[in-house]
């Protein structure tokens, strides 16, 4: 399988509900969303044990081409997160942000993006 796109929804005046407009998460292939300066991933995690949201940084940094670490986010059992500071070391080569998921079998994992 491949990643599942997540398109982003724009947040009004009036506010969003995420829970209206949240998808499941794919957990064995990942998610991703277009990059755009400013975006907010949200991430439910409907499971009973903590979760954790990878996003992996593809660039290397100077002459001995150091790796940047990737981004990480616990996510208690029953609690959410929203993520925002998604900078351009995230940025795939096609453009777009992956999420990774892991846990102990998670399930019940809805996300997000919001502009």
């Amino acid at each position: 399988m491949a990643r599942t796109l997540i398109a982003p929804t724009a947040l009004t005046l009036a506010g969003i509900d995420p829970g209206d407009v949240d998808v499941a998460a794919e957990l064995t292939d990942g998610n991703m969303f277009a990059y755009r300066e400013g975006r907010i991933f949200y991430c439910l995690n409907g499971d009973d044990a903590a979760l954790t949201v990878t996003v992996p940084t593809p660039v290397t940094v100077g002459s001995g081409a150091l790796a940047v670490a990737d981004t990480t986010v616990t996510i208690p059992a029953g609690e959410y997160r929203l993520i925002k500071g998604f900078g351009p070391e995230h940025r795939q080569a096609d453009g777009t942000v992956h999420v990774n998921y892991a846990g102990t079998t998670p399930t019940g994992v809805m996300v997000a993006v919001f502009d």
